[in-house]
């Protein structure tokens, strides 16, 4: 495994101006567990389509999100806890030699220099254990309160690694029983034996497979939406591109959706530097909706990043404007003060008392 293709699997955190756009559940601070989740369903078992050795990890309660084979063949698997928001991700990579613990040590302490995690707090590599681990949190960037605490594990066995990545908003020292439950079950293991059959099989029919039907948007959607919460912006735009795409030709999500659909593609574009296809892909939103105000605050961050002054100041002032018509469950407007797209304008003292005026201004 080079350490390109695995550092590539690390978070970006990278800033414009979503931070101030998120809008965090209130998630259960619940230690769950097996017994407590009320189920009793079997272990997920990950591996490729061929036998051999695979990850047993418990995840009850989970719901999957992605679950693939990705074209340079690592195995891959990500599912969301919707109770507590509990994100997990696994991957799977063959090696041509041994795998080994101190290979995933190495792993670790390369992800630990990666600029996500040295803008972190309580940043803890445990080499010592039976499961080398790094863990750190989160707890307030550019203003905006995340708690977002993130914990990467890797295992070794025979010429497979296995990553695995737990990451959860709001996190509180409750959370910290249900974290270390599911590292527990973690385990690199062959595919458990098939149930021997007792009576004579019946005959083998001739099935016809078809092959599945492309995602449509509203897939599309969901799969990037899973990238974007895990904050990897330059992963998420493909789906989110192609789901765009087959709105633009043929379109199927409704009105909240397909405004979602322009925030998150947009905000992945800025986040990964694409300042230019940011603010056309805003300004088609507009065209198409033009009384959505986060269309237009979407477009004052981008114009912001791009140093362009008077453009930033007209696009916020038509934001504000529109401020009535948000999202329905869309409290307010987003707050410029806290948004660091907006620093290195705050000094100019239009700005600022434009900024000042908006703010007050409650209706």
């Amino acid at each position: 495994m080079t350490s390109q293709e695995r550092q590539a699997e690390t978070i970006k955190v990278l800033v414009v101006c979503v931070l101030c756009l998120w809008t965090f559940m209130s998630a259960e601070p619940i230690g769950l567990s097996r017994a407590a989740s009320g189920t009793n369903e079997p272990s997920t078992f990950v591996a490729w389509p061929e036998k051999g050795l695979g990850l047993s990890i418990d995840l009850a309660g989970f719901k999957k999100d992605i679950d693939q084979v990705k074209p340079d063949g690592r195995r891959y698997l990500t599912a969301l806890h919707h109770k507590t928001g509990l994100t997990v991700s696994v991957s799977l990579e063959k090696v041509p030699t041994r795998a080994t613990v101190q290979g995933c040590i190495e792993q670790l302490q390369l992800i630990q220099k990666d600029p996500s995690v040295t803008h972190g707090q309580d940043i803890a590599l445990n080499t010592t254990a039976a499961i080398p681990t790094l863990e750190y949190t989160l707890h307030k960037f550019r203003g905006v309160r995340l708690d977002h605490k993130h914990v990467h594990a890797c295992i070794a066995q025979d010429n497979v690694y296995a990553d695995i990545h737990l990451s959860k908003a709001h996190y509180t020292t409750a959370d910290a029983p249900f974290f270390q439950s599911i590292l527990k079950t973690i385990r690199l293991q062959p595919e458990p034996s098939k149930t021997i059959q007792t009576t004579r099989p019946a005959p083998p029919r001739i099935i016809q497979i078809h092959p599945p039907a492309p995602p449509n948007s509203r897939e599309l959607l969901e799969i990037g939406n899973v990238l974007y919460r895990q904050n990897k912006f330059a992963q998420a735009i493909s789906p989110y591109s192609k789901a765009f795409d087959l709105e633009t030709a043929d379109p199927q999500l409704d009105r909240a959706l397909w405004r979602v659909l322009i925030d998150h593609l947009g905000m992945a574009y800025g986040m990964t530097g694409r300042l230019k296809e940011a603010k056309a892909l805003f300004e088609q939103g507009i065209q198409a909706d033009p009384a959505y105000p986060i269309f237009h605050y979407n477009l004052s961050c981008t114009f912001a990043e791009m140093n362009e002054l008077d453009h930033t100041i007209q696009s916020l002032k038509t934001a504000f404007r529109h401020r009535k018509n948000l999202n329905p469950g869309d409290k307010s407007m987003p707050d410029p003060h806290q948004n660091s797209s907006f620093e290195r304008f705050m000094k100019n003292e239009t700005f600022r008392n434009l900024v000042n005026e908006l703010t007050a201004t409650k209706s």
